[in-house]
């Protein structure tokens, strides 16, 4: 279905999301943060950003990568919460993500898990559109293109990740114009 809803496609008015996990595997591992930002005439007008609490312990690796530990997310409200309030969040705006196949797949499986009805969006994932568009970075990870454009934003938290995402696509927007 992923392939189905990814555009080319280039709008005005769109949500960037990110998510951080307890790992890589969207059938087990858990969505531990949620974030998105609403544009409208490529403007923020709105956001949502969520911690979510697993029920499950997380490992060492994630704490280090996103700061995150098992106190901060321990009482937060769960993804069976959070998950339909992302959903009604979005609406029927295209939804842009870096690597955006990744946190999809988290995404469906959850939805999948909760018998929601499934996300049909247009897809924009900054990661190909920064592949077509930029030709002199080192590579193309979140990380890397954040220096790249000189951003000072936090990296591995889903809100200044969207932020990130956001410059990005902007970027990567005014250069095919």
């Amino acid at each position: 279905m992923f392939q189905s809803l990814r555009t080319n496609e280039l709008y005005d008015d769109y949500v960037v999301f990110d998510i951080e996990t307890s790992g890589l595997n969207p059938h087990k591992d858990k969505i531990i943060e949620i974030s998105a930002i609403k544009y409208i005439d490529n403007k923020p007008v709105d956001k949502f950003s969520y911690l979510i609490d697993p029920q499950i312990s997380i490992s060492e690796i994630i704490t280090r990568v996103t700061g995150l530990t098992d106190d901060d997310l321990k009482g937060e409200k769960t993804i069976n919460e959070v998950l339909p309030m992302f959903l009604n969040f979005i609406g029927d705006y295209p939804i842009i993500g870096h690597n955006v196949r990744f946190d999809y797949d988290f995404i469906e499986a959850n939805i999948n898990r909760l018998n929601l009805k499934h996300i049909k969006n247009k897809i924009i994932d900054t990661l190909f559109l920064s592949r077509i568009t930029i030709y002199d970075s080192e590579n193309h990870k979140l990380e890397t293109l954040k220096k790249y454009l000189n951003l000072d934003y936090n990296s591995h938290r889903a809100l200044d990740d969207c932020l990130t995402c956001n410059a990005l696509y902007q970027y990567c927007k005014n250069k095919r114009k």
